[in-house]
């Protein structure tokens, strides 16, 4: 028996951590989890009966040797084989955890694409980068959701191709079922839809999802598409922000913030389209969940997006930070219904052929079995 410790800063229902400690083949591989930070987005999740998890505080730089010292003991404890940390915060106290307790091989997931490149700070950006790639070249794999990540690692780092595994988040088609035609015209009813050509939007409401974009986009759009409406589904630090830039730019009537919602997946079947203007991605979630819905799909060129989509075959790619180009390609799918039907026929598909859970964990046990020799 394989024992692993899924490590992270939170793990929600039905992300792609969540999906491994659920889907992992039971007979070969004990998976566990250790969370920083008990805030969830979205929803907490139902671990598998028996499944050991804890709480480990401590989410900041200051506290990374402590917190790296507790953590060591609960590997030693717990007898785990490999440390499968998420992000780079986990990654370095899974570091230094593996080298107080030798008996763990440390795998990284590395979910960012080049955010470390873009510190402000060169002495930062320096230091950081200093880190990552010691921590890089002490751990055993090293796994990535998108070609764009790993070009990155093997090309300005100096990371061995062998080293590193491409696996694409999956997904669980069963959770995806459509809603039924009722639940679908009371979303409808409920946002005054009805006539309306209607986007819809799925990110916490941060700087680096590029709403600001959006909301330009939709105030070029409206001048063509004055029935065009936005449904901006999410939650976070830049509401005020979003509702300042909505009041200056006269859309309040083509905008809505709806906060976090347990029916997203019913506001997706009401949508016309799917409009995604993130600014840093590793692999989107939503651009999957779209596709597998039959929603045509406008995504920004952030990493993971060329590795799924086709430009004007399964969906649309705009470049990031231009909103001129998201409105473009809004426009265009309104004009045209059938290609609208097209690409998202096409955009199921793809994610059928390629981007399901069976493929996923097949992959990530694939990269265990690697890190352990």
């Amino acid at each position: 028996m394989i024992r692993v410790l899924e490590f992270a800063d939170v793990i929600n229902r039905h992300d792609f951590i969540d999906t491994i400690v659920h889907y992992a083949d039971r007979e070969r591989f004990e998976v566990s989890v250790c969370v920083r930070s008990e805030e969830n987005n979205i929803a907490r999740p139902e671990y598998p009966a028996g499944t050991k998890s804890e709480y480990l505080p401590g989410n900041s730089r200051r506290d990374a040797v402590a917190t790296a010292w507790k953590l060591s003991r609960l590997l030693r404890e717990w007898k785990i084989d490999i440390l499968h940390a998420h992000h780079f915060e986990q990654a370095m106290v899974g570091w230094l955890a593996t080298r107080f307790y030798r008996g763990t091989k440390l795998v990284i997931g590395r979910h960012y694409s080049d955010s470390i490149y873009r510190n402000p700070s060169p002495i930062k950006r320096k230091a950081l980068l200093a880190i990552e790639q010691r921590i890089n070249r002490d751990a055993a794999r090293i796994i990535v959701p998108s070609q764009m990540i790993f070009e990155i690692l093997t090309e300005r780092q100096g990371i061995l191709a062998e080293k590193i595994d491409i696996v694409y988040y999956g997904f669980v088609p069963e959770k995806y079922l459509r809603p039924g035609q009722a639940e679908i015209e009371a979303v409808r009813e409920e946002f005054g839809l009805a006539g309306r050509f209607t986007i819809a939007n799925f990110s916490r409401y941060h700087e680096e999802k590029g709403h600001r974009f959006l909301l330009d986009a939709i105030a070029e759009l409206r001048k063509d598409v004055p029935d065009v409406v936005a449904l901006l589904v999410g939650e976070g630090p830049e509401r005020k922000e979003l509702e300042r830039q909505i009041a200056k730019l006269s859309i309040a009537e083509n905008v809505i913030l709806t906060g976090w919602r347990k029916d997203a997946l019913t506001i997706m079947a009401a949508a016309d389209a799917v409009v995604q203007s993130t600014l840093q991605e590793a692999f989107s979630q939503v651009m999957c969940e779209a596709m597998w819905m039959e929603k045509p799909l406008v995504m920004t060129d952030v990493s993971g997006a060329a590795d799924i989509i086709e430009n004007g075959k399964n969906g649309l790619l705009v470049p990031k930070g231009d909103s001129g180009k998201l409105a473009g390609a809004v426009k265009e799918l309104h004009a045209d219904p059938e290609k609208r039907k097209r690409i998202a026929e096409e955009a199921r598909r793809r994610v059928e052929g390629k981007f399901t859970i069976d493929k996923m964990i097949k992959r990530y046990e694939e990269s265990f079995d690697k890190a352990l020799g």
